[in-house]
């Protein structure tokens, strides 16, 4: 069982609230009953009415709270609660506010949920079940260490806190603190083969930076129990890193009907159907993201601006103004018209997604700009030492080439590619020590553009994500315009 759902198992034992009857006249009572026998809508009816005689009925108001909770009814049961509250006894607040916050919870209003537990947590600091709560809150909330320290003070290695061991692992891993979360992944792992284990397992890769091991990992946990809250999300996410969108897409859309509140599932599917160009479907799930982690700056920059399409400072290549490195017997420093280099290999998912886009350019600029596929290594080879990398989409359709023993099998894999993916670019292959690749820091796929004074003018990776077509066209048609002798060709 996973930690929200034991969380909210324990909640809702708490908030199956017995119903009260201490008398006092009006239609408490028959309220009472028709709650006891499963006939809410008329139980809510007297409750109402039993309300409109005396509003300061905190019973009246818990029952009538944990009945429209109950009906799914989240915005009215908060109402109830809070109006409660205000006159309710110290006996009973506890358990009134503990309800308010798993209103708040189930209705996606984390920050609140989070609020409300936070006092309940200072009354009662030895309260396991309202920490985790609170715990799995600032996970959603993205605050790691908080929920670290919520729950440090009552860890047992000794005692069976799976948990304790799964909540906290979680927070350390997301925390950075992978070493640490990984003692607690195999305290779960030594219980037996879980999904949650599996999931704490991928998520560690994940945050290490092995995103295919993460992918390995976290479809393990999917094939185990695909319902663990969050667990689709940072499936997506590992498939995204790994150049299927579209295997991404399908793991967050299967979080979010779950899981709503889930602050990556929502923000990524937002960022991959922006750049799609389905707007109208990217904000609400902004907004979303927004409600639930409110101190995200990338969530509101997005919402406000939109996604921007700056390069991550990670994503360094050659710098524009640099010159432009000979591949083999290519020499780049002055050539007849500016050049298109596109390095990537057939294996490589992210260049077969940017095909398409880079023909399209070659099209429309004819004979101006010379275009030249520069094959390298394999970005999952079968069998190589980049199996590793192998992308769940290259599976999906069924690519499996081996690592070029030589340069003549390279130059095999490069024709290959340029008819598989009826590229109409001069090919250059890459030596099999792999100078160009380095130089141009092209692994496993990247896109130079070179003007005639053999300098970059601009570079990017290939992938949905990170390539952006109207930039490249930008870059031609500005280097063009400046250049007479290239708009005339």
């Amino acid at each position: 069982m996973s930690t929200r759902s034991l969380c909210l198992s324990l909640a809702c034992f708490a908030a199956a609230l017995s119903a009260q009857t201490p008398g006092g006249g009006c239609t408490f009572e028959r309220a009472v009953e028709l709650h006891q026998a499963g006939n809410f809508e008329e139980a809510m009816r007297e409750y109402r009415a039993c309300l409109a005689i005396d509003p300061t009925r905190v019973e009246v108001r818990s029952n009538l709270g944990a009945l429209l909770a109950k009906s799914g009814r989240y915005r009215e049961a908060i109402e109830q609660y809070r109006e409660a509250l205000k006159t309710a006894g110290s006996q009973v607040a506890p358990r009134l506010r503990y309800n308010l916050a798993l209103a708040y919870y189930k209705s996606a209003e984390i920050p609140q949920a989070a609020s409300e537990l936070e006092v309940l947590h200072n009354g009662q600091p030895g309260d396991l079940n309202v920490a985790l709560l609170l715990a799995d809150c600032r996970l959603q909330t993205g605050e790691y260490k908080k929920a670290v320290d919520l729950l440090a003070p009552f860890e047992n290695p000794a005692a069976d806190q799976p948990a304790v061991d799964y909540v906290l692992g979680m927070a350390m891993i997301r925390d950075g603190r992978v070493a640490e979360g990984q003692v607690r992944v195999d305290r779960i792992l030594r219980r037996g083969d879980t999904a949650e284990g599996r999931f704490l397992l991928g998520s560690a890769l994940f945050t290490a930076g092995d995103y295919p091991g993460a992918v390995k990992e976290l479809a393990k946990a999917v094939a185990l129990n695909p319902d663990v809250p969050s667990l689709q999300s940072y499936y997506g996410q590992a498939l995204l890193f790994t150049g299927d969108a579209d295997g991404a897409v399908q793991a967050f859309r299967k979080e979010l009907a779950s899981n709503p509140n889930d602050y990556g599932a929502n923000f990524q599917l937002a960022s991959i159907l922006a750049h799609r160009g389905k707007l109208d479907e990217a904000r609400p799930l902004l907004e979303r993201a927004v409600a639930v982690r409110p101190g995200s700056t990338e969530a509101r920059d997005a919402l406000a601006n939109g996604f921007r399409l700056e390069k991550p400072a990670a994503d360094s290549g050659i710098a524009p103004g640099s010159p432009a490195p000979a591949i083999g017997t290519l020499d780049l420093r002055h050539p007849l018209k500016p050049v298109v280099l596109v390095f990537g290999s057939y294996t490589c998912p992210k260049l077969r997604g940017s095909a398409a886009d880079l023909k399209k350019i070659a099209a429309q600029y004819g004979g101006r700009i010379d275009f030249r596929l520069v094959y390298i290594r394999e970005a999952h080879a079968e069998g190589g030492a980049e199996a590793q990398w192998q992308s769940t989409i290259n599976t999906r359709d069924g690519i499996d080439l081996p690592p070029a023993r030589d340069l003549a099998e390279k130059q095999s894999h490069a024709e290959l590619c340029v008819r598989k993916l009826s590229l109409p670019f001069a090919v250059v292959v890459d030596g099999m020590d792999a100078a160009a690749e380095k130089a141009y820091e092209a692994w496993p796929s990247r896109v130079y553009l070179v003007d005639r004074e053999g300098r970059v003018a601009f570079n990017s990776f290939l992938g949905e994500l990170d390539f952006h077509p109207e930039d490249l066209d930008r870059a031609i048609r500005e280097m063009l315009a400046g250049r007479g002798s290239d708009a005339r060709r």
